[in-house]
């Protein structure tokens, strides 16, 4: 009864808030009595809510002799509390004691045979507590209000908590948000433990994890940030959960934690609410923090590590932390060096051929920060090898020294600074990203208005401004890195423990979810997708421009779509590679186009799919007209620089010399493989004489001949209909009697005759990856909702089955998910698939259960009510944003749909029955015939018992890739 009162009470509740402090653009910001800080930032066009909690406290907060303690919170901050998951918690509590006592008792033994039996110990406990508790209760009545992407994420210096939901949830949101930090209790810890593990077994595959771990640990040298955030392998196998219960009770406090809710939301109405809600979390003293000097850096130190596909050198000068004067001066003299529009002195020698890639950017932390830049040297395609990391050191600080010594036109800074204004309006458009923001804000002590006043603040950094901080950080005094190749020694390797799965009980729910349930919410709007603000018009004979107006700044798109691609053309993502650092023939060199573009402060992108050539542009509408002319000079006649042609052969054939040592492109050559045989993208690529005899000649005409294919253009903008019309069509390049587009099509999917079992041994793979490919019938949109209540169903989330019994209950995979897919044009194949990641010495059991759900998938009718709120929530609150309006028409319609879907589907999930899952699931998916991958270390797999799945094909490396004419 006390939790009935309480949950009244939160409904009741109104408590005295100081004034709601306005910032401007909707954004107002508050504190509640207890130190907890609230920044709500109002915006009724949106449909739904992105909801923040986050915490100033991340791996940099832990004890030296407990690193990984912030991570392993973040896992089980979703397991429930003494209230939500709790059946029974009179008789959960002393199991629970139980459990934190003997792992302070495993902790401070160092005998293996000790510590194992106390761990069957603890799993015996938590395998009974299990049975009284619900563990993913939270999840559930996440799912069961229509909550989307519930995630977390730790890093150095803050943990976050976040997802997005219905804005007439708004109250039962603020009521589970908040429940969750008080008393939580950190349920199927074991479990979890194994979960990292698989999480840190993983990273051990990443070779760009390697690298980031050398960076960090050179350029922080004496810091946390020099560590990796998982924490240190000899702490992961020896966790306390009374360090990790007072490493909550220290750093959770309210002082320390903010609320941050973006979108659909009224802060006057909702304050009340928030600090009925919140205002309960206990108000406790702010923990000290301990400082750290910062790395002194003078002259220049070398390290090396072979730790790299591809040798790269890195450069890491002294910076500034997060919020330091400075910030912005660093950030666009960096940009000096290298920028999104390719006009800085290091991309000039990327445009020359000089490098293979480039990169500058400040690392911007909390506490201290540097500036890091990243440079790859030039593969020379004849001597198929890299240039020296020491001549490409040499190239960069040369462009550095022409930026430190005053080299650059101030016309440059300025657009730059337009340009960084731009994109911030652009971003500006998304609630994750205004969470973001103030997420970012409030971790770094930063001033909201400066914040919002971002633009204002980059237009008034002066040239001396950034001539006087290059002179004081990018000076003599650096790390030099030199990354080489190789393999790096991996980490130590976390073993299988082998525990007895949690088996909770099937159906139950807590007190406080069944009066959760019944909480009142917000009116219900069902309020469908306008469409009526698209317009369209013809523009050629065959080419149509659709046109969505911008309601927010003066950023215009520009996304002009040609109906062929790499399909017809297999040189054409070559070819619109290459336009990206293109001129144009006569007129502009590579480096003086880019500059036309910047000087009108647009960016523009070209790349290929197997079905389109995209010309994408972005920038301020007063300058529209100007760089549709020049980029439809760029088209019509592209000047495509043998430089770069050679550097990009360079770049694709050192990649392809190096691909077999990468565990995570065979194992993406192994996926592609199983569903699309010899079409996969691995195998029907150029071969590599192919690509040494390209020309440009050949390219060229590529881009000619893709652009006499009818096109489609999507505009959004602040300009008139009529008067965009008018500006395209005289300003695109779009051929008279245009040759008639064929895309999109769909790539033939791979036949299964029979179960089939494809191993891929590599010896090398701490982690094993497992892949399921299951095809099915052809698509038809009156299948969307029983498609979609399955895959919620069978794969959707914590509650999902595969996530539920292959995660949750026995730690067999960092990540786990299978669902049905859907093909681009109605009536082709759709298929089933799936991927698991799991330890090498797991692979056979994880492919057990996994085979159990499909060969006989469990019944639990309890979740159909979840199930169903979950679609119809997310029916009515998927909604395009304006930029993507109109290709999300063009797409709903190409599947048949002549208006919002959800408009047809809502009465079909009202109608949903359990029965109906069951019958798509025996109709499509039970007893079909199918093929599982397996990428992993063959002296811990037994593919004698994988067997009993299908026949056992043992592949080699070379038939995932394209060996004709091979190099390597």
């Amino acid at each position: 009864m006390k939790t009935s009162c309480r949950l009244k009470a939160v409904l009741l509740l109104a408590v005295a808030l100081l004034a709601l402090p306005t910032f401007g653009q909707g954004l107002k910001a508050f504190k509640l009595k207890n130190g907890l800080s609230v920044y709500i930032w109002e915006d009724n066009t949106k449909s739904d809510v992105f909801g923040i909690v986050a915490v100033r406290a991340g791996s940099v907060n832990e004890p030296e002799e407990y690193t990984g303690l912030a991570h392993y919170l973040e896992h089980v901050m979703f397991k429930g509390t003494d209230q939500i998951g709790a059946l029974d918690w009179a008789k959960e509590k002393p199991i629970y004691d139980q459990i934190i006592a003997k792992y302070d008792e495993m902790a401070a033994t160092s005998d293996p045979a000790q510590k194992a039996a106390i761990g069957r110990q603890i799993n015996d406990l938590t395998v009974e507590a299990g049975k009284i508790s619900v563990s993913n209760e939270f999840s559930d009545l996440m799912e069961s209000i229509g909550g989307k992407n519930l995630n977390a994420g730790t890093s150095y210096d803050l943990t976050y908590y976040h997802n997005s939901f219905p804005a007439y949830q708004i109250n039962k949101w603020l009521e589970i948000s908040s429940q969750r930090f008080i008393h939580p209790v950190f349920r199927t810890f074991q479990s979890e433990l194994e979960n990292v593990y698989e999480e840190y077994n993983m990273y051990q595959d990443n070779p760009g994890n390697q690298q980031a771990n050398f960076l960090r640990s050179k350029a922080f040298e004496g810091h946390p940030y020099a560590r990796d955030i998982i924490g240190l392998p000899e702490h992961l196998k020896n966790p306390h959960l009374s360090k990790l219960i007072d490493f909550y009770n220290e750093w959770y406090v309210p002082e320390n934690m903010v609320l941050i809710l973006v979108g659909n939301v009224n802060a006057q109405q909702i304050a009340g609410r928030i600090a009925g809600t919140f205002g309960r979390l206990e108000a406790k003293p702010l923990p000290q923090r301990k400082t750290y000097p910062d790395l002194e850096i003078k002259g220049r130190t070398q390290y090396s590590a072979k730790v790299g596909i591809y040798p790269s050198v890195c450069l890491i000068y002294p910076g500034v932390p997060a919020g330091h004067p400075d910030e912005l001066p660093l950030e666009i003299a960096m940009s000096l060096l290298s920028n999104g529009d390719h006009t800085g002195t290091l991309d000039k020698l990327t445009l020359d051929g000089e490098l293979t890639d480039c990169g500058a950017s400040p690392m911007t932390m909390r506490e201290q920060g540097r500036n890091l830049i990243q440079c790859i040297p030039l593969y020379d395609e004849n001597q198929r090898r890299f240039e020296s990391n020491k001549s490409t050191e040499k190239k960069a600080l040369e462009a550095i020294r022409r930026v430190a010594n005053g080299e650059f036109e101030d016309w440059k800074v300025e657009a730059i600074k337009m340009n960084l204004c731009r994109d911030f309006d652009v971003q500006m458009e998304s609630n994750t990203f205004k969470g973001q923001l103030l997420m970012d804000a409030f971790i770094n002590n930063k001033d909201l208005a400066k914040v919002l006043n971002y633009k204002d603040e980059v237009m008034a950094v002066t040239t001396d401004d950034i001539k006087r901080v290059v002179k004081q950080y990018l000076g003599d005094n650096y790390l030099a890195l030199y990354i080489e190749q190789g393999k790096a020694k991996k980490g130590e390797k976390i073993q299988k423990p082998g525990y007895k799965p949690i088996e909770p009980p099937v159906g139950k729910e807590s007190l406080y979810a069944m009066q959760f349930k019944h909480m009142p919410i917000g009116q219900v709007e069902e309020k469908f997708i306008d469409f009526s603000d698209v317009q369209v018009q013809q523009l050629n004979d065959r080419s149509k421009l659709y046109y969505t107006p911008n309601t927010e700044n003066n950023v215009f798109s520009l996304t002009l779509r040609y109906g062929t691609g790499e399909r017809e053309f297999p040189k054409l993502g070559i070819a619109a590679e290459l336009m990206n650092n293109a001129g144009v023939m006569g007129a502009y060199e590579p480096q003086q186009l880019k500059e036309e573009l910047s000087r009108l402060n647009a960016t523009c992108q070209v790349w290929a799919s197997d079905d389109y050539l995209y010309i994408m542009m972005r920038g301020y509408e007063q300058t529209l007209p100007q760089a549709c002319q020049l980029l439809s000079r760029q088209i019509l006649m592209p000047q495509l620089d043998d430089k770069q042609l050679s550097r990009l052969k360079g770049s694709v054939l050192g990649s392809r010399q190096q691909r077999k040592d990468n565990v995570s492109t065979l194992a993406d050559a192994l996926s592609q493989y199983i569903r699309y045989g010899e079409k996969s993208d691995y195998i029907d690529e150029l071969t590599d004489q192919q690509m040494l005899e390209l020309q440009i000649s050949e390219l060229t005409g590529d881009i000619n001949r893709a652009a006499n294919y009818e096109a489609e253009i999507f505009y959004c903008g602040t300009l008139p209909f009529e008067q965009v019309a008018q500006v395209l069509s005289t300003s695109l390049p779009l051929v008279a009697n245009e040759r008639p587009s064929l895309s999109p099509q769909d790539k033939p999917l791979a036949p299964v005759a029979e179960n089939t079992v494809y191993f891929l041994p590599n010896n090398d793979a701490e982690q094993a990856q497992i892949f399921f490919y299951l095809p099915m019938g052809a698509y038809d949109k009156q299948d969307d909702v029983l498609r979609d209540a399955f895959n919620q169903y069978f794969s959707g989330g914590f509650g999902g089955l595969v996530m539920n019994e292959i995660r949750e209950k026995r730690s067999m995979a960092y990540y786990a998910g299978a669902n049905v897919l859907t093909p681009a044009l109605p009536g082709n194949p759709t298929y089933m698939y799936g991927h698991l990641g799991t330890q090498n010495d797991k692979v056979n059991d994880a492919v057990d259960v996994f085979m159990r759900l499909v060969n006989d998938m469990p019944q639990n009718p309890s979740r159909l009510d979840n199930i169903k709120s979950y679609l119809r929530q997310e029916a009515l609150s998927t909604h395009p944003d304006f930029r993507s309006k109109a290709q999300y028409l063009r797409t709903i319609r190409r599947m048949g749909y002549t208006d919002d879907p959800a408009k047809v589907n809502l009465p079909k999930i009202d109608a949903l029955t359990f029965d109906d899952i069951t019958k798509f699931y025996r109709a499509n998916i039970q007893g079909k015939p199918y093929v599982i991958g397996i990428i992993g270390n063959p002296k811990m797999i037994d593919t004698d018992k994988l067997a009993k799945y299908g026949k056992v094909v043992k592949l080699n490396e070379r038939k995932l890739f394209n060996t004709k004419d091979a190099l390597f």
